[in-house]
């Protein structure tokens, strides 16, 4: 009852009839919707960088001893000279955990091709699996494996599968799905206690370790010191990152937002005009009411802003949504799998939403106030 009439008639002019308004409502939503789930690849890009071990890339440095006398065997000499390794790996001021690991090639029945097998971690300090269903591997024959391996095998979770490695077969039972940017996504993990290589009794030999760091750490520099301590005895990498080949994605992503930002304010621009028109003709009934000029340009522009308040609620949702969906179905089609994609920040959102609001209230400023000072002699000339 005490609302302002401008705000009153406003909404009531934002939202004439359903058809209409509708239309006016969709018009501008679906480039908000494209402008989102842009907004939300460029967010996955991010999250690859920034939290790799989300990502299936828990470990910021792959280390293998490259002496000849490193590797190979798990006599006692040996199996000590490891252990040292390990400790002395650990012992970085900057490394947080120190995962042996393993990788083999394996057959499995009805295949030509071969899948990896990775034996990463032990029972007693298991690898931090990325997973995008079930549960950890945390008892005998148990292991994770990628989207890539249980779409080649036609298996799922909970399944049992079972591989030849090196002429030995090998039965695991998967319990969950992992994220895996490698290989195409057909990897199988398990711990290294899992394995049975034929390299001797007990767990599995490992050939390289995987080093966690803290956070902020500098991969690159750790790398270097650790070499440098080992007399260069030691081969340091960084592990690829997947988004490291999407290099120029953020900027084709800026670009195709300011493509549809202006497809938007066309689209604004469009339902503006066609405002303007039914509020000129309502021009003779909103001053008889006693409506002011300035009254007349804010509902207007309250009406333009409405509308737009509504796209962008619509068009986030949405392009949230299908930007998830889009994400997440190309993971699945390239075998890393569901579960790489991160939605735009709320705040991200919200700033979207308030952009468009603005951006509408701007444009139809000028417009609005041209309308309501129109002489009522030429708004009954364009009404008959």
């Amino acid at each position: 009852r005490d609302a302002p009439p401008a705000l009153v008639l406003g909404w009531r002019g934002a939202f004439p009839g359903r058809a209409r308004s509708l239309a006016a409502v969709g018009r501008l939503a679906v480039p908000l919707a494209m402008i989102t789930a842009a907004l939300g690849a460029w967010t996955t890009v991010d999250r690859f960088h920034e939290r790799p071990e989300e990502i299936g890339l828990p470990a910021a440095l792959t280390v293998r001893d490259g002496s000849p006398e490193g590797s190979g065997s798990s006599g006692s000499p040996e199996a000590g000279r490891r252990a040292r390794t390990e400790r002395l790996l650990a012992a970085h001021p900057d490394v947080t955990a120190v995962h042996p690991g393993t990788e083999v090639e394996a057959l499995v029945p009805g295949q030509t091709a071969t899948i990896t097998l990775r034996g990463l971690g032990t029972d007693t300090e298991p690898y931090p699996f990325a997973l995008a269903e079930g549960r950890l591997p945390d008892g005998p024959d148990e292991a994770v494996a990628g989207q890539g391996l249980l779409d080649l095998l036609d298996v799922r979770v909970g399944d049992w599968v079972r591989m030849t490695v090196q002429g030995r077969p090998q039965i695991l039972h998967i319990t969950g799905r992992s994220i895996e940017p490698e290989d195409g996504g057909r990897v199988i993990s398990t711990s290294l206690d899992n394995l049975d290589l034929g390299d001797g009794p007990g767990p599995a030999v490992p050939d390289v370790h995987h080093l966690v760091l803290r956070d902020g750490a500098d991969a690159g520099e750790v790398g270097a010191e650790l070499a440098a301590s080992f007399d260069g005895r030691l081969e340091v990498r960084e592990p690829a990152n997947p988004a490291d080949e999407l290099a120029g994605v953020r900027g084709v992503i800026a670009g195709l937002i300011a493509v549809l930002a202006l497809i938007g304010l066309t689209e604004l621009s469009t339902v503006l005009g066609a405002r303007v028109r039914d509020r000129g003709r309502d021009l003779l009934a909103l001053k008889a009411i006693g409506l002011t000029p300035r009254q007349i340009a804010g509902v207007i522009t309250v009406s333009t802003a409405f509308t737009a308040l509504a796209a962008a609620l619509a068009g986030t949702v949405l392009g949230a949504a299908a930007g998830r969906w889009l994400i997440d179905a190309q993971g699945r089609s390239s075998g890393i799998g569901a579960g790489i994609a991160q939605a735009p920040p709320p705040g991200v959102l919200l700033l979207v939403a308030a952009a468009a609001v603005v951006g509408a209230v701007a444009v139809s400023a000028v417009p609005a106030a041209r309308a309501s000072r129109r002489r009522i002699a030429d708004t009954l000339s364009e009404t008959l």
